[in-house]
């Protein structure tokens, strides 16, 4: 199975025909499209897709994810293995810094071998080796044959979540096309804070938010959060953007805690 995510959007034709020397490789395998529409150029965003995708994906899926502003220039092309079994094909430039973070690092491999590649483009890497690579991977080529040992790889600078007092500090690592603002911020961190449905919660101590299970809980336009499909917080509006209400872009830093009740105290 080979799992594609890019920033090629679906305008052109520059996944098709990638698809098409996928077939022309291995006409049985199996393709999944993550996503297409990663914001261009965006490495950082693809790598906390590829991290919340990768979890629903089997032993032995090989990713591809392009996302390659460096393309023909002195960066590398790689395939990663991690040591869950996974294959991740694409260009040295960090996108797999959080995959290799969460499964650990078996062996990276450049993609040298010649031999496996499909054409000899210096701008459309992806069809020509990221593409071809993974295709032959998935029909059987041993690892070890397309090309040689990397003993480093490129990763990104990364802000680890964290608990401070009261408080979680943690970034925005993607909105997504609702607007709801994807966090880095686990869900394991709420049972260490001890919140429960239907708190308070206070965003960089100005904006309120409920703390419910799902969207609906709270009535259209109003703000929540809440522990999303891959097991992260995420601030959201119902049925509106987040991102815009709160001017929250990625990278952002967060704040969140909850709101402690007033008590009445008697003279």
């Amino acid at each position: 199975m080979i799992a594609f995510l890019t920033d090629w959007s679906l305008k052109s034709y520059y996944v098709g025909v990638a698809k098409a020397v996928m077939k022309r490789i291995n006409p049985n395998v199996d393709i999944i499209d993550i996503t297409h529409d990663i914001k261009p150029f965006d490495v950082r965003m693809a790598a906390h897709v590829l991290l919340r995708a990768s979890a629903d994906f089997p032993e032995g899926t090989i990713f591809v994810a392009v996302v390659d502003y460096g393309v023909g220039t002195a960066r590398k092309s790689i395939c990663m293995r991690t040591k869950n079994e996974q294959f991740y094909v694409g260009p040295d430039n960090g996108i797999f810094t959080y995959v290799a973070l969460l499964y650990g690092v078996k062996q990276v491999r450049e993609l040298d071998n010649k031999s496996y590649h499909y054409g000899s483009s210096n701008t459309f890497h992806g069809r020509d080796i990221f593409a071809a690579v993974a295709a032959h991977l998935s029909s059987g080529v041993a690892f070890e044959k397309i090309g040689n040992v990397l003993p480093n790889y490129i990763v990104l600078p990364v802000k680890i979540a964290q608990i401070e007092g009261e408080s979680v500090l943690g970034e925005v690592a993607f909105c997504d096309g609702f607007g709801n603002v994807e966090t880095n911020i686990p869900a394991a961190f709420v049972k260490n804070l001890g919140w429960d449905i239907d708190d308070t919660i206070v965003l960089n101590d100005t904006f309120q938010l409920s703390y419910v299970r799902a969207y609906g809980d709270v009535e259209k336009g109003k703000a929540l959060v809440h522990i999303d499909s891959s097991g992260y917080l995420e601030i959201s509006i119902n049925q509106g953007s987040a991102a815009e209400v709160f001017n929250l872009e990625e990278g952002a830093q967060i704040k969140l805690r909850r709101r402690k009740l007033e008590t009445n105290r008697r003279s």
